[in-house]
C-alpha cells in the first residue's frame, strides 16, 4: 500500500529488511519518564494544554525518536497531523484512520498491510476507542518486522471522550499481559495524583465547559499549588495513562 503522494507503507513479505533505527535498544531502556517544566504553570494559568495533554506530549517527544529511521512511521488511529510535527521533516511519517483527514485509511483491527512489512508503529490515545482491542494488538504484532518497534500511549485515569465512542481504560497490569509477545523496552506511567487533581479543575470551553471566564480562571488558580507539586514525578496508581515502547521479538515471518 502507498499513500496518495507515493510513499510505501511497507515491504511485501519475504523482502523485509531488518529495521534500522537511530537509537539502540540498550539506550532506550535507560530512559526516565519525562517531566513538565516550571513554565507549564504559566501555560496552565493561561488556559493552555491540560496537564494530561502536556504529559502525553512530553512522552511522545521523548520516545518517538526511538522510531526514527529510513522507513515510515505509521500512526494508527490518528486524530489529525498533530503528532506528525513531533518528528523531523526528513522522517517519513504517515497518519492513518478510518475517518477522513488522514494520509491513508487503515482499520486498526484489520490492517491491509503485509505480514512483517512495517518498521515502526505509533498509537496515541486511540486504543480506547476500539471495542476489539485484542485484534489491534494481534495486527500490530503481525505487520511489524522482527525488530520493529511499537510506541503505544493509552489512557488510564482519564475522562470519557467519545470519538465516536470510548470503551476502555488500560492498567499497567493489563498492558504487561497484552504486550507480552513483545520485548518491552520502556514502560512509563504518565501523571500522579496532583496532576490528576489539577486536570479535574481545568475547565475548558472546547471540552464542553459552560462556566464563565473568571470562574474557570479561579479554578485554575486553586489548582496551581497542586500542579506545582506534581510537575516532577509520576505515580502508576494515579496516572493519566501509560507509555510503552516495545520491540517485536525475532521470529520467522510467514
Amino acid at each position: 500500500m502507498t499513500t496518495p503522494n507515493g510513499v510505501s507503507l511497507g515491504q511485501p513479505t519475504g523482502s523485509a529488511e531488518e529495521p534500522q533505527f537511530k537509537v539502540a535498544a540498550e539506550e532506550l531502556r535507560k530512559l526516565a519518564a519525562p517531566t513538565l517544566p516550571l513554565s507549564f504553570l504559566w501555560e496552565f494559568l493561561l488556559d493552555g494544554r491540560t496537564p494530561a495533554r502536556a504529559v502525553s506530549d512530553a512522552a511522545m517527544r521523548a520516545l518517538v525518536p526511538a522510531l526514527h529511521g529510513a522507513k515510515p512511521i505509521i500512526e494508527l488511529g490518528a486524530g489529525g497531523d498533530y503528532y506528525k510535527h513531533f518528528v523531523p521533516s526528513d522522517q517519513p511519517y504517515i497518519t492513518s484512520n478510518l475517518a477522513p483527514g488522514s494520509d491513508v485509511e487503515l482499520n486498526m483491527t484489520n490492517l491491509k498491510l503485509d505480514n512483517c512489512s512495517v518498521d515502526a508503529l505509533v498509537s496515541v490515545f486511540a486504543l480506547e476507542h476500539v471495542y476489539d482491542f485484542n485484534a489491534v494488538f494481534a495486527e500490530q504484532e503481525r505487520v511489524l518486522k522482527p525488530g520493529g518497534r511499537l510506541l503505544l500511549i493509552v489512557p488510564f485515569l482519564y475522562y470519557y471522550h467519545a470519538a465516536p465512542d470510548d470503551f476502555f481504560r488500560f492498567s499497567a497490569s493489563a498492558l504487561d499481559k497484552l504486550l507480552a509477545p513483545f520485548d518491552i523496552l520502556v514502560k512509563q506511567p504518565l501523571g500522579n495524583r496532583w496532576l490528576l487533581f489539577s486536570e479535574f479543575l481545568h475547565e475548558k470551553v472546547v471540552m464542553g465547559s459552560r462556566m464563565g471566564f473568571f470562574a474557570r480562571l479561579a479554578l485554575r488558580g486553586v489548582a496551581l499549588p497542586f500542579l506545582a507539586a506534581g510537575l516532577k514525578s509520576h505515580d502508576p496508581r494515579y496516572a493519566f495513562g501509560f507509555a510503552y515502547l516495545c520491540e517485536k521479538k525475532a521470529q520467522q515471518c510467514a
